[in-house]
């Protein structure tokens, strides 16, 4: 809030315990259960505000902390200096993102996301998905996805909650701008709201073999997340779009990370 931004302390001391790499990917596994089911129950029992969802967010970095993880986190002025609510586009690397976001805007702005249908029916996560209060699209017709967003969209904007989109049809640590289509721009256009870009890098948390959203950790990944300007979306959107990947693109090279330009 007064630094508009955040980094993990340096210092750390490793322990016999955080040199095991299986023992830190079962504690972080564990971390993030322990998150999903004590928000379920808060959301079942009517315990879910705005506020719980932002310290249920923060012990998500605290996980990722617990399990020698860096975080850093930049780009909040931005955030601060909305008059109103936007929508955030941002790239999708992992599952990470979707638990830690909320403590990064929560602080600024009330929020909450575009999903897949299925997660808000899973036996897990659809209480907390209930108290998110999403809007869920199928991921099978791109057409029906965008006219239901389009309809509910500008409704959640209007009653003051931003909405985080990630344009990328799946979760990649590779950033393919051929991949990322334009319903941010699009859906900002239609409810006269700008853009605010976030840049993010969260392949710490990695794709799994057997379970995709729970890959093994690797902690010589930091987690980044960086938020960008708010961008007025004028004309057909083109250039909203064009100037978000493009601050995606460059600080995701900037960590170190891919960038596809493959137009195939």
């Amino acid at each position: 809030m007064t630094e508009h931004g955040y980094r993990t302390p340096g210092g750390r001391k490793l322990t016999f315990a955080d040199v095991a790499v299986g023992r830190s990917n079962l504690r972080y596994k564990c971390g993030i259960m322990g998150v999903v089911l004590k928000g379920g129950r808060m959301a079942k029992s009517g315990g879910w505000n705005r506020n719980t969802w932002m310290d249920l967010s923060l012990d998500i970095w605290r996980t990722v902390e617990s399990c020698l993880g860096t975080m850093e986190v930049s780009g909040c002025e931005h955030l601060a200096a909305l008059d109103g609510p936007a929508v955030i586009v941002a790239n999708h690397m992992s599952l990470l993102e979707t638990f830690a976001i909320p403590a990064m805007v929560l602080p600024f702005q009330h929020m909450t996301f575009v999903v897949k249908e299925s997660l808000t029916k899973l036996p897990l996560f659809k209480h907390v998905m209930a108290g998110v209060a999403p809007i869920s699209v199928t991921r099978k017709n791109p057409r029906e996805d965008l006219k239901r967003l389009m309809d509910e969209g500008p409704k959640v904007l209007e009653a003051g909650r931003c909405i985080v989109v990630f344009p990328q049809a799946t979760r990649n640590p590779v950033l393919k701008p051929a991949e990322f289509n334009t319903v941010g721009s699009k859906l900002a256009k239609r409810a006269g709201v700008p853009v605010v870009p976030l840049a993010l890098k969260t392949d710490f948390h990695g794709i799994g073999k057997v379970i995709r959203d729970f890959g093994p950790i690797d902690r010589s990944k930091e987690v980044h997340f960086k938020f960008g300007p708010a961008i007025a979306v004028t004309g057909n959107g083109r250039e909203a779009h064009e100037t978000t990947l493009r601050f995606i693109g460059d600080a995701l090279k900037s960590w170190g990370g891919t960038v596809d330009e493959n137009p195939s």
